[in-house]
């Protein structure tokens, strides 16, 4: 029997050869985060230390890869909690509540140059353009400022990064596999390049790659180097075929590379890069078992005293992308619409609060809590409100609310992929709505089964709302059935496995 302590998640899904190219190489996970949260011990509240699996879909997506395979995952020291981890080990091995290692090798920038790297150009320059958030008449303003934030956060928090995986590289027995995460790394593929030429990488990016039009916001000496970074890998990867076509125009039309439409293929330093789109998802198993705990019922009894007849639902992080604003204008337009529904709906908007050190999102979360506080002073009647809105990061809670509501609203402006739009519907136990942007990623795989809307339409937005409400069980359990389906069948070992597959292929 392997002892609690050291059990390591199985890839169920992975066809026979490529298991065998994972025990033949030493993958390298490369994150701005690492894959754990520290939680210290608090005598007053009587609890002691817990390391948990760390928030977010990358991270969940990235663990079952991570605990499968001994991979090192390269991240970033972001507070004193990441320092605490840091002096276990290096790489520090970290055992979470539930048993599973994970090797991690942190990388300290210094707090300046994390400053610059993580509040000036990740965040929110590279994450606005992403996903189309500037208001050009006023925004960006790129001067001096944000040309040394570039080289003395954004680079050199990479070239940090790229030392220590070719450190974890060099160290290994077997060819290092690496994996580089996100928008927060696009120049290390190419500076691992210049050192390990023969390195197999492959990068993903979890957000929307925009035109190559919408890139010339930034000057050229950037948005060239966060090209020619990426184009360091072997493979690119990306959610959808609408970001590997504007990828390859941006390279095209913005870079003059050539490229193969038909083979979604650039040419560059003499390489052939492969570009193409994963999916991710999540794992279902795991998600239905964490849905099933004890915490969560509680939670979903404490939801049963308050509700009404009807809960429309959206969870998410408090991100100008999420679009929260216009969800609340249109089912305003719904209840002026629907007067007979006063006292009968509510609005529980369930939000994590989200990098609130940048001022945009500071502003935008005072925007969302207006609007709220507005509707809810014009629409209350004998002690109902018809807008709750929490704050807080309790994922219980909110997998409480995934299986409690009549409609889920999800209507980013744009999304890479958008995991609640996926893990609402597999734990909910009303045969609830989902009410999907078509602008989110995750519309390709569920848009037959939804109630689509465009996320500035906010008419159509109250009508899609009011049709979730009133549509009958028969419809409605035939459009959630195939939404778990789909689930189910793409799952996150899918994602992983299909790009392994071609790392297998590329390598031969």
């Amino acid at each position: 029997m392997v002892p609690r302590r050291l059990r390591r998640r199985a890839l169920p899904a992975i066809e026979p050869y490529t298991r065998r190219l994972l025990r033949h190489v030493q993958p390298i996970i490369v994150a701005s985060r690492a894959p754990l949260a520290l939680y210290p011990a608090d005598p007053y509240r009587g609890t002691s230390e817990r390391l948990t699996k760390g928030p977010g879909g990358l991270v969940t997506a990235l663990s079952s890869l991570a605990g499968a395979t001994h991979a090192t995952w390269v991240a970033i020291t972001r507070d004193d909690a990441d320092r605490a981890l840091a002096e276990r080990g290096d790489p520090a091995p970290l055992i979470t509540e539930d048993g599973t290692r994970y090797d991690v090798a942190f990388v300290d920038p210094g707090a300046e140059a994390y400053e610059l790297f993580y509040s000036v150009i990740s965040n929110p320059l590279l994450w606005f353009i992403q996903h189309y958030l500037w208001d050009l008449a006023r925004e960006p303003i790129v001067d001096s400022a944000i040309q040394r934030a570039w080289n003395d956060g954004y680079v050199r928090v990479n070239r940090d990064i790229a030392d220590r995986v070719v450190v974890e590289a060099e160290r290994s027995r077997k060819p290092a596999l690496v994996f580089v995460q996100d928008y927060q790394m696009y120049c290390v593929p190419r500076l691992i390049r210049e050192r390990l030429p023969e390195v197999r990488i492959q990068h993903f990016v979890h957000i929307p790659w925009p035109t190559p039009q919408y890139w010339t916001i930034l000057p050229k000496n950037i948005r060239d180097a966060v090209v020619h970074g990426m184009l360091g890998a072997d493979i690119i990867g990306f959610q959808t075929p609408r970001d590997v076509r504007n990828f390859l125009m941006t390279c095209e039309e913005n870079l003059g590379l050539t490229v193969d439409l038909r083979e979604r293929t650039v040419f560059f330093d003499g390489r052939a890069i492969w570009v193409r789109n994963y999916p991710i998802s999540i794992d279902p198993q795991s998600f239905l078992a964490h849905a099933d705990r004890p915490e969560v019922r509680a939670e979903e009894e404490r939801i049963l005293q308050w509700r009404p007849k009807y809960l429309i639902l959206r969870v998410d992080r408090t991100d100008l992308s999420k679009n929260i604003v216009r969800g609340f204008l249109a089912y305003e337009r719904m209840l002026a619409a629907h007067p007979e529904l006063y006292g009968q709906v509510l609005f529980w908007a369930f939000l994590q609060p989200s990098r609130q050190d940048i001022d945009d999102y500071r502003a935008y979360l005072g925007h969302v809590l207006s609007v709220a506080a507005r509707i809810n002073r014009g629409y209350s009647r004998g002690g109902w409100a018809p807008i709750r809105v929490e704050i807080e990061d309790n994922m219980e809670r909110a997998i409480a609310g995934y299986r409690s509501f009549d409609v889920l609203l999800v209507n980013p402006i744009y999304d890479g992929m958008n995991l609640v739009a996926k893990e609402g519907p597999l734990c909910n136990r009303r045969n609830g709505v989902l009410v999907l942007s078509e602008n989110a990623g995750s519309h390709e795989e569920l848009g037959e089964f939804v109630l689509t809307v465009n996320p500035f339409d906010i008419d159509e937005t109250a009508d899609a709302l009011y049709r979730g409400l009133m549509m009958e069980q028969r419809q409605r359990k035939a459009r959630i059935t195939r939404i778990r389906e789909t689930v189910r069948t793409n799952d996150v070992t899918r994602w992983i496995s299909h790009q392994l597959q071609d790392l297998r292929e590329l390598i031969g």
